[in-house]
């Protein structure tokens, strides 16, 4: 196979991965890096990996990482499979300014993260795709109209707002607009013909922001352009490399969906200058059956350096479990600093990594570990020892580098998520919720303010004396159809039943609706009336006055690994207020699924456990009794805190167990189905 030099790079173990790849990208500056991983989340969490590193090792212009994912087929999910299309678009685009950038270093080095499946579907032909695209440049003279119609052309929808990718709104002399490559929309100000000024702005608060010189605006996914002939290898800089995670069992994927007759593997490397296969073991690879060179690291990860609770153990024996099996494991780490390792934790957050400073501060001989702290969410630890031609610059002086996680410390492993896009865009709770049309289908029930309960039809066009109208059409009793204006579309919402019959359907012209609404009203009054009589009854009687919070609190409340949203931090602070007050608290938190009510819980719970009470959590289902006991002890992990759970997942003999622990005071926190 001609092509690339080919270098082998050996005993890598999985968790070392993005240590070993940072510090080949640094040493091998060039304008792109094509990493090719087994599969989309592998690639993902590589992405993660090689950036964190490439910032431990103070790298002054790290290259761009960026994920090439697979296409998805639209018959599967249309969103998501545009949303994929338009990533695409995105490492293409930055691709192309990088070939055709007209000085080395111009345009930012890129580092692309992908599959075998990812490379060897089409992509458009480089000529086409630069054809379609728009480019646009403060100061320059730019036809309004004509505009507008080129947007058209690449299928971008007009809308109201431009709040998504392939969006574009005119307000007068103003044109919005949110590239499908871009990670935010662009605000164009045009006088006349002449755009005077290009700012991106939120597509939430529709305000504006920093101004900018220059924007591309590339053809929407749905636009079929002619495809590469020899795919995404056409986009390659001749001084690209390529690196393969695990080339013999790659080598069977590039085989498996290339097209019959084609060698999927021979145009990128044929236009590579560089080839690196890393793998854990020496495993035979075709493509690295003669290498360039060859190099053997000496990484292994680190669990089977932690032992684990064993699953029987109950509340506060398992606590006792897990405290030795933290101090074994720690022990070991002290005695590889003193043979000369060099030391270095990832903490997700401050609270994280003061919860770990206290663990080791608390006995002299873990204090001496001395350990470098770095801010990440890595959940898999390794041990790298230095080799002539295979050390991390990162422990240049020392043996070699014990990089240790949240995982092996608190033992836990946290999920890692799907890399969240970086494009900014609307949720349905940042815009007055209002109902998101694209979500129903024909004959799904709705509401209608003025005329009560019907089926929804779509949205469709018809002709009225102002033209042609889009309106969302609902049908009522009898198959009488009211066609509602789009501008009106906040006078329906989503019919949300409490039983499984189906409801009776509005008649247009009756008072049946009205009647209804009264009904209702006068059961909410009286609802109203009992539960005023209840909280007055409660306010009566004494409570108990939880304290402030405590150094723990802070440190749990700043391990939450991601943002708190505004509404989220709210309830938060309203509900600690109401357990600091002498009266009997009363609150209730609502909210959609996803929009962080477990982490108001989970604060709430902490604080009373640190108050000395134990804490009773119920849930309506058994799996979700099980998903909120994995949470709260993952969350809880760093604090001595005994969570159990009561399910029919649990023998009688455990319930049992469990039920006599906690009449002991041996778990802090119970969870369990009502």
């Amino acid at each position: 196979m001609s092509g690339a030099a080919r270098h082998k790079i050996v005993g890598v173990s999985p968790s070392a991965r993005g240590a070993v790849l940072s510090e080949l990208i640094a040493d091998k500056p060039t304008p792109v890096w094509v990493i090719v991983a087994a599969d989309l989340r592998a690639a993902e969490q590589l992405s993660e990996d090689v950036s964190f590193f490439l910032r431990a090792q103070g790298a002054d212009a790290p290259p761009e990482a960026l994920v090439f994912p697979e296409s998805i087929p639209d018959s599967r999910d249309m969103r998501e499979a545009f949303a994929a299309s338009g990533d695409r678009l995105t490492v293409l685009s930055r691709l192309r300014d990088i070939l055709f950038s007209a000085k080395p270093g111009q345009v930012r080095d890129l580092a692309v993260f992908t599959t075998p499946t990812a490379l060897l579907q089409a992509v458009p032909a480089i000529e086409q795709y630069a054809a379609s695209e728009i480019i646009l440049k403060r100061g320059t003279r730019q036809p309004f109209q004509e505009l507008l119609e080129r947007l058209r052309s690449l299928d971008y929808d007009s809308e109201a707002v431009c709040e998504s990718p392939g969006h574009y709104a005119v307000r007068g002399g103003i044109i919005d607009v949110y590239p499908v490559t871009a990670t935010e929309p662009y605000r164009l100000d045009f006088f006349g013909d002449d755009i005077e000024d290009i700012r991106a702005f939120d597509p939430v608060t529709q305000r504006s922001g920093a101004q900018v010189e220059r924007i591309s605006v590339a053809a929407s996914p749905r636009v079929r352009l002619e495809s590469a002939k020899t795919g995404i290898s056409d986009y390659l800089d001749p001084k690209s490399r390529i690196a393969f995670i695990e080339p013999a069992a790659l080598e069977e994927e590039f085989r498996a969906f290339a097209e019959e007759g084609t060698d999927g593997l021979a145009p990128l490397l044929a236009k590579c200058a560089g080839a690196y296969g890393l793998s854990d073991i020496d495993e035979a690879a075709t493509m690295f059956a003669e290498p360039l060179s060859e190099s053997v690291w000496d990484t292994e990860g680190l669990e089977h350096h932690r032992r684990y609770p064993e699953e029987g153990l109950v509340a506060r024996e398992r606590l006792n479990a897990e405290d030795d099996a933290r101090r074994s494991f720690l022990a070991q780490v002290a005695a590889w600093r003193r043979e000369g390792y060099l030391v270095a934790f990832a903490a997700s957050k401050e609270g994280e990594e003061k919860r770990i400073r206290e663990i080791l501060a608390a006995d002299p001989d873990l204090a001496a570990i001395d350990p470098v702290f770095l801010r990440g969410g890595l959940n898999e630890g390794f041990r790298a020892t230095a080799r002539s031609g295979a050390a991390l610059s990162i422990a240049r002086k020392a043996k070699g580098l014990v990089f240790i996680t949240e995982t092996e410390v608190f033992g836990r492993k946290r999920a890692r998520r799907s890399a969240a896009s970086r494009k900014a865009t609307v949720t349905v709770a940042q815009v007055d919720q209002l109902l998101d049309f694209s979500e129903l289908v024909e004959g799904d029930f709705v509401v209608h303010l003025q005329h009560g309960i019907a089926l929804y039809r779509g949205v469709t066009k018809i002709d009225t004396a102002q033209g042609l109208r889009e309106v969302i059409s609902v049908e009522f009793d009898d198959g009488v159809t009211l066609h509602v204006p789009l501008q009106e579309s906040h006078l329906i919402s989503r019919y949300v039943g409490l039983g499984k019959t189906k409801p009776q359907l509005g008649r247009i012209g009756t008072g049946r609706w009205e009647k209804a609404r009264r009904a209702v009203e006068r059961a909410t009054v009286d609802l109203a009336a009992e539960l005023l009589r209840i909280q007055a009854s409660r306010e009566a009687q004494p409570g108990f006055a939880f304290p402030p919070d405590t150094e723990w609190q802070h440190e749990f409340e700043a391990s939450f690994p991601f943002t708190e949203t505004a509404g989220q931090m709210r309830a938060i602070e309203d509900t600690k207020r109401d357990m600091e007050k002498t009266r009997p608290m009363d609150r209730l938190i609502c909210g959609d699924v996803g929009f962080g009510k477990t982490e108001v819980a989970l604060r709430a719970a902490f604080k009373a456990v640190q108050s000395g009470k134990q804490v009773i959590v119920l849930v309506p289902t058994t799996v979700l009794a099980q998903q909120h006991m994995n949470t709260f002890r993952e969350r809880m992990a760093a604090y001595p805190i005994s969570i159990e759970l009561v399910s029919r997942f649990r023998t009688p003999a455990e319930q049992r167990t469990i039920l006599r622990a906690l009449n002991e005071g041996g778990v802090d926190i119970l969870i369990g189905t009502h």
